[in-house]
């Protein structure tokens, strides 16, 4: 892992400008961050429903095929994975440390959001039926995922770079960072309906900054708690085996 440098007092936000530390340990700071994930997504959320309300009346008036069901059934899967990331973005426990500066958010921010951009390019039309349905599995893999490491996550979910309790049991025990591995494969899924080497670009410099993302977290998660020493040894960071 390389390391950032973030010492103990930064990693606490003490080390950021005075008039920043401030704000971002009031308590306000805190809900309106919380509220502004928590709408972002439930607008997600909504725009999924339109989606889910369409596959339903094509199905409908056409008739349901393996392709069609495998899509209704990964659009259902997505709408309850943002739903439930808003819940948990607006109950989840206040941080004990989070890293300073503009670089741990930016990676946060453009790690978690940067895949939204895929659905804004023209869609692949020439794709046969077997890449449509492997794109429809690896939706509803990576969400269905998703849903089930969020669940065991509970009040510990964070976009930034914070931490607040030290999982380890479930996916966690077999690797640090199973939603990033979820999240991948359903990106994945969604690069199959868009391939392109813009679509490509997109991948790779979301990938780019979550792998970051990751090292963020693991400097906080360290100088946050003693145990995470040992617990990073046992584990991979995301592919059993090899990373």
């Amino acid at each position: 892992m390389v390391e950032l440098g973030i010492s103990g007092r930064d990693a606490r936000g003490v080390g950021a400008p005075s008039g920043w530390r401030r704000l971002a340990g009031t308590r306000g700071y805190d809900r309106l961050v919380r509220l502004a994930v928590a709408l972002w997504f439930l607008f997600i959320a909504i725009n999924t429903v339109r989606t889910i309300a369409q596959s339903g009346a094509l199905i409908a008036a056409s008739g349901a095929d393996t392709l069609a069901v495998a899509r209704l059934v990964s659009y259902i899967s997505l709408f309850f994975f943002v739903t439930l990331i808003a819940g948990l973005t607006l109950l989840r426990a206040r941080p004990l440390a989070q890293a300073a500066g503009l670089q741990p958010r930016l990676s946060a921010l453009l790690g978690s959001y940067l895949v939204y951009g895929i659905p804004m390019l023209p869609p692949n039309t020439q794709l046969g039926a077997g890449l449509h349905i492997l794109s429809a599995a690896l939706l509803l893999t990576g969400n269905a995922l998703a849903i089930f490491i969020l669940l065991r996550l509970g009040r510990s979910f964070s976009i930034m770079a914070e931490s607040r309790r030290l999982v380890t049991e479930g996916p966690y025990a077999v690797i640090r960072h199973p939603l990033y591995l979820a999240e991948l494969i359903a990106t994945l899924g969604a690069f199959i309906q868009f391939a392109s080497p813009w679509a490509a670009l997109i991948v790779l410099v979301q990938f780019g900054f979550q792998v970051q993302r990751m090292r963020n977290e693991e400097s906080v998660l360290a100088l946050t708690f003693p145990d995470y020493a040992a617990y990073k040894e046992r584990t991979a960071r995301l592919i059993p085996g090899l990373w």
